[in-house]
């Protein structure tokens, strides 16, 4: 990648979390400017600004959008945290919807407005079940479904800004320094691993690499607009993660946990492990990306190492 074909001034919203921090360090190692809007002080880092911002109204912040090559958003509260009550979905909610909406206002606000934006959203938007979920597969019906369709529904308003939009439905990001991975390692370092129920729920999983990636090819590549499946080539079953798991970390694999176990300690959000989808990065490899991770086995073998 030279960086002459790089995008220029990428503006990152969400930019402090585990996806958004690697992301910004491999756009500005490769020359592009990258801002941050921060609910913090403005700051600059090396070649990375800060820019204090309110999700919930335009400010002075706004100016940072002018004629931007492309934003970002990748705001939203993790789904793991705290147990899934009323108020916590409510804020789940919130903190995904308010600033998109702020964030295509403030586009609309610009005489400029940025080429492109960039919209994170998750696989969870299919629901549960067996099926091969493709980008024009319908939409579920359980938490994750409506989450993910609330976050992308502002988007239907961004013609009125005249820019070109992505939506990137992500799978489980795996990576050493944050995300799931750890939480998921845990029990086999400790030789307490195993599937989870009976195993056969889908994991629609992604490489930190191959998910910087698929976001760049998004920014690179012009006509690229519409929905986005950001999950490796291969969906792998709850016992298939946890064979690739033991077998890269040299563990045993031999500790079922009981779904009723799951919900009794999680409740409704014991869905995040005892269920899953079949996500299918058909729009993506159509588009010619190649995945530089494309089975759990390589993958693991990777960040494991």
């Amino acid at each position: 990648m030279h960086s002459s074909d790089m995008t220029r001034h990428i503006v990152i919203a969400g930019g402090s979390g585990f996806l958004g921090r690697r992301l910004a360090a491999e756009l500005t190692a490769d020359g592009c400017t990258v801002s941050i809007l921060t609910r913090r002080a403005a700051q600059q880092v090396g070649p990375v600004s800060f820019v204090s911002w309110s999700p919930t109204e335009l400010g002075d912040w706004v100016k940072t959008l002018e004629s931007a090559d492309a934003v970002i958003n990748l705001c939203g509260e993790s789904i793991a945290g705290p147990r899934w009550s009323d108020a916590r979905k409510r804020q789940l909610i919130d903190s995904r919807v308010t600033p998109t909406r702020t964030l295509l206002e403030a586009c609309a606000a610009c005489a400029t407005p940025p080429k492109k934006f960039l919209q994170a959203s998750g696989v969870g938007y299919y629901g549960i079940g067996e099926r091969d979920c493709e980008e024009t597969s319908s939409q579920g019906l359980d938490f994750l479904a409506e989450l993910a369709g609330l976050w992308e529904a502002p988007l239907a308003q961004i013609n009125l800004t005249g820019m070109s939009s992505a939506v990137m439905r992500l799978g489980v990001v795996l990576g050493t320094r944050g995300g799931a991975l750890p939480q998921m390692l845990l029990p086999f370092r400790m030789f307490m691993g195993g599937p989870i129920g009976n195993g056969m729920q889908w994991l629609s999983w992604l490489h930190i690499e191959d998910a910087i990636a698929a976001i760049r090819h998004l920014l690179e590549v012009e006509q690229l607009a519409g929905v986005y499946n950001l999950s490796a080539p291969e969906p792998v079953r709850n016992h298939q993660f946890a064979e690739a798991a033991a077998k890269a970390l040299g563990r045993p694999n031999w500790v079922p946990l009981p779904k009723t176990v799951m919900k009794l300690l999680l409740g409704e959000q014991a869905t995040l492990v005892c269920d899953g989808q079949r996500a299918l990065p058909t729009a993506l490899t159509r588009s010619g990306f190649k995945f530089s991770y494309p089975t759990i086995e390589q993958a693991l073998a990777n960040l494991i190492s």
